[in-house]
């Protein structure tokens, strides 16, 4: 006589059970969610399969097999549901697999009543002691496994050991009891709250383990008692109830993490919009940046913040920073005046993995040659992230030049290392780079629309000192035939030398005002350098001026005016050697080499440096003492290079000194656009 009629409400309770957990997986992709409704599936079919169980004889092998192996299968899934390698899918299969083949064939041994000792002791012994050795040769051992490990192994010695007695149910029990036992433990210990889903699966595996040896008991020890057959069916719908609150308590998690970070990523954006809009109004790119890298952190995963700017293509200082110690702050200092440059970067942002459009994540390995410092704050173990890693985004603006980097370290959240965390900073980046590119651009703007300006003043005034100039330099040779010796004509020939200084100063003015026409030949630097230096050689010896000549063997002719590269070329000379005048320590050094299709020099002194950046090239300015220079000499040296289709600019040195650099085409060619070398501050 079989049992449909007491055991149809507690199958239809879980046929409404199972097409829950089946409805809930089509609308959550999880893998312990897939391990859970295989699991209830087998809960499923073993009531299903206890229908066809007598109340009373023996039952047929093969559905006592069913009914008590889809029993036993449930707690290995709901075991690997709950381990910390659960996603890991062969892993997972593993594991079942390496459970669930000897729980088959303890079952198979019951049911046949086989008297194999060696079936039940090697399917208990892979059952107790595989999973471990399992575990720890495929996984690191965690803390959870001083827990669960010995207590499976102890197990495993006392089935062993009555298998050896030829009593296998207590290994059996132990199966069960254990299968539904276990679960309880890794539960909790996988969610770690007091939630009501939580406790009510935790409470309803303990009661379920606990079924197996209590109903044992009762059987051989108060067999008259009558209790309702439902009553141990009631850890199930715990356990089952419990799980599905579970997934919904999650759920709600996952809903009210999604609000909290909209409102994060509203207010980042708000943020950054009110950052981008005073950017585009043209504010102070150095006011904004500490502003810039606090909003990153304040808003983002990341902890740590550097900005770091280039305003002339080559050097960098770093322009803002948030979350940096003080000594971090002054390494990055010292890595800009010292150790990094432009190119540097530009390398960086050719390396590591890309995470957003431009973002980069490198790691620490790769970036030992750049000195960056580390943060104190501990990481927890993981392959996305270690110490030392980074994350750059490159500051490039619209033209494609490079300008600086925004350097991102120590994240919150690992997981929100991504490109849709990224991809708002990039922005915010692309912006700010945008900005400063336009800073230079007007800069140099600024520049040529005041020498075009003082170029068309100075031609005026030039033409106009040149008709009384050149009566005096007349008459003063007329009077210098009439007057043959004497003091008179001392007097004359220092006024006719004053004159003709007064015409040179006026050639210059008219070079630097207007446009000559260039006669360029092939030219060799090094014979140009040397020629130079030797018109200033006995000053240098003189003065005890140390000068250093370097230039590369391989330096390729260049295409320009001799006579008025010479010019350049004395006149930075000129100008290193009055900076020289006041120092100890007197050296110069003239670098030339080759980089690409143009030919770079560097002329550097160990003077005090320059005085303002932002007036260097400017003309009639200079810091130098009344009757000592005309502040026309870097002027007209920034004229004639441009003319050259190429770029001077200068740079303060540390700790101190000063450079200026050349920057020439080896081929000249009227469309091509000069590339930017150095910006600087000057002494001139």
């Amino acid at each position: 006589m079989f049992a449909l009629p007491d055991k149809l409400p507690t199958i239809l309770v879980l046929a409404v059970l199972v097409g829950i957990f089946v409805a809930l997986r089509r609308r959550v992709n999880s893998a312990r969610l897939n391990l859970w409704t295989v699991a209830w599936v087998l809960i499923f079919i073993h009531f299903v399969a206890g229908i066809f169980q007598p109340h009373h004889g023996t039952p047929s092998p093969t559905i006592w097999i069913v009914d008590q192996g889809s029993l036993l299968l449930a707690s290995v899934f709901f075991i690997a549901s709950l381990t910390s390698f659960f996603e890991h899918k062969k892993m997972t299969a593993g594991l079942v697999v390496l459970t669930g083949v000897p729980v088959l064939a303890t079952l198979t041994g019951e049911a046949f009543d086989l008297d194999w000792r060696t079936l039940y002791i090697t399917s208990f012994a892979l059952i107790f002691f595989g999973v471990p050795i399992f575990v720890t040769l495929f996984r690191k051992v965690t803390m959870d496994a001083a827990v669960w490990m010995p207590v499976l192994m102890i197990t495993g010695f006392f089935s062993i050991y009555y298998s050896c007695q030829r009593d296998y149910d207590f290994g059996l029990l132990s199966l069960f009891t254990l299968g539904f036992g276990l679960p309880a433990f890794l539960y909790w210990k996988r969610y770690r709250t007091w939630s009501p889903g939580v406790v009510t699966s935790a409470v309803g595996f303990v009661l379920w383990g606990m079924v197996f040896p209590v109903s044992h008991w009762v059987f051989l020890h108060a067999p008259g008692v009558k209790i309702n057959p439902e009553l141990w069916n009631t850890p199930k719908f715990f356990v089952a109830f419990g799980m599905i609150l579970t997934l919904l308590e999650e759920k709600s998690g996952v809903l009210q993490a999604a609000i909290e970070r909209e409102h994060e990523v509203n207010r980042q954006l708000q943020m950054f919009a009110g950052i981008t809009s005073r950017l585009l109004t043209g504010v102070d790119v150095n006011s904004l940046s500490y502003e810039i890298a606090t909003a990153i952190v304040a808003t983002s995963t990341f902890r740590r913040v550097t900005i770091v700017l280039s305003t002339d293509g080559r050097t960098l200082y770093l322009a803002g920073h948030a979350g940096l110690q003080e000594d971090a702050v002054e390494q990055v200092k010292d890595n800009c005046a010292r150790l990094w440059q432009m190119d540097h970067l530009v390398k960086l942002f050719r390396m590591g993995t890309r995470l957003g459009g431009t973002s980069r994540l490198i790691r620490g390995g790769e970036l030992a040659d750049l000195k960056l410092t580390v943060s104190d704050l501990p990481i927890s173990a993981d392959l996305r992230w270690s110490k030392g890693d980074r994350v750059f985004v490159p500051l490039q603006s619209t033209r494609g030049a490079y300008v600086g980097v925004i350097a991102l370290d120590d994240p919150r959240d690992l997981d929100r290392v991504n490109a849709e965390e990224m991809s708002k900073i990039e922005l915010l980046a692309g912006d700010l780079a945008v900005t400063v590119d336009n800073t230079g651009l007007h800069r140099q703007l600024a520049r040529a629309e005041k020498l075009a300006a003082i170029g068309q003043l100075v031609a005026g005034v030039a033409h106009e000192l040149n008709n009384p100039l050149t009566s005096i330099i007349g008459y003063s040779e007329l009077m210098t035939d009439e007057i043959k010796t004497g003091p008179a004509r001392q007097k004359l020939d220092k006024m006719s030398r004053e004159a003709q200084r007064m015409r040179r100063i006026i050639e210059n003015l008219l070079r630097f005002a207007r446009q000559n026409t260039l006669e360029k030949k092939s030219s060799n630097l090094h014979t140009l350098l040397q020629e130079v230096l030797s018109l200033r050689e006995y000053h240098i010896r003189n003065n005890d001026v140390e000068v250093q000549l370097n230039v590369a063997a391989d330096l390729p002719n260049v295409a320009l005016d001799e006579d008025q590269f010479k010019q350049i070329l004395l006149n930075l000379l000129n100008n290193s050697m009055d900076a020289l005048e006041t120092t100890r320590e007197k050296r110069i050094r003239i670098e030339a080499v080759r980089r690409g299709d143009r030919v770079v020099m560097f002329f550097d002194d160990s003077g005090p440096g320059f005085a303002d950046p932002n007036r260097v090239f400017d003309p009639f300015y200079t810091t130098k003492p009344v009757g000592k220079g005309t502040g026309l000499g870097l002027s007209i040296c920034y004229g004639i290079v441009k003319e050259h289709g190429g770029e001077v600019q200068a740079v303060n040195l540390e700790p101190r000194g000063a450079r200026v650099a050349l920057e020439l085409p080896i081929k000249v060619v009227a469309s091509l656009e000069p590339a930017v070398v150095l910006a600087g501050k000057e002494h001139a």
